[in-house]
């Protein structure tokens, strides 16, 4: 008898000794979690510096004025903030044309372009995949902004800085927060990128100021405006 309850009181302490190594475990791995999610979660201190995507827009990406490589460029430039890209910018500028439907560019209207980018209308939205992404940074890069362009019907503004409204506040914007750097990409080479980077140089350092080759595309592939651009004012392309 005397046994049989000595080795009660044994497995029973076992048990309690058991238990209490496991709830040691569980505290240290709660513990190791709770510091794994402080770390995680420690604000990321952003460089100054501002990227301007241009007009990555579904009509010239998948729509009626679709680059050839309008979707891969996008898909890239997507791929890569989503992989850390974003955290060389504390701001981040997209312009968008946004039409009216009787816009000077459009065909009917005695423009070379198809309709393309209406207000209200689906082509003048952000390619998806890069709107996902850019959705999903809004947390990390709280200035994430969406300028337009192009909305007066008897105006053509290739760039964003042609548009008297959005152009002066960019530009109020890029004087205010003395950036150390901008860096450019998106649609089209050949027409608004180029003009973009034009205009920009007019009024910040050129020698400041970087393209992002590998998220590009152009209407035309064998034109050289932004290279050319690029070299007589010594910008830098980079990749991402």
């Amino acid at each position: 008898m005397k046994k049989h309850i000595l080795g009660a009181i044994v497995l029973v302490a076992a048990l309690a000794f058991a238990g209490c190594n496991n709830n040691q475990k569980n505290d240290q791995k709660e513990n190791e979690e709770v510091a794994k999610n402080e770390v995680v979660n420690e604000p990321v201190v952003l460089p100054n510096n501002l990227l301007i995507i241009v007009d990555p827009q579904i009509d010239f990406t998948t729509g009626s004025l679709a680059t050839k490589n309008g979707p891969a460029a996008m898909d890239y430039l997507a791929k890569a903030l989503d992989q850390g890209a974003w955290k060389n910018y504390s701001w981040i500028i997209v312009t968008q044309d946004a039409h009216p439907a009787n816009h000077c560019s459009f065909v009917e209207q005695g423009g070379v372009f198809p309709p393309h980018c209406v207000e209200g209308t689906e082509g003048m939205d952000v390619y998806p995949a890069l709107q996902e992404v850019l959705n999903s940074l809004t947390a990390s890069i709280p200035n994430i902004h969406y300028m337009h362009k192009g909305n007066l019907a008897e105006k053509e503004e290739f760039s964003i800085f042609q548009n008297e409204q959005s152009g002066e506040k960019l530009r109020v914007t890029i004087e205010d927060f003395g950036f150390q750097g901008i860096d450019v990409c998106g649609i089209a080479t050949d027409y608004c990128v180029y003009e973009t980077v034009k205009d920009l140089i007019a009024f910040y350092p050129a020698k400041q100021v970087r393209v992002v080759t590998n998220c590009l595309a152009a209407v035309d592939d064998n034109d050289t405006k932004l290279a050319d651009l690029m070299k007589e004012n010594g910008i830098q392309g980079i990749e991402f």
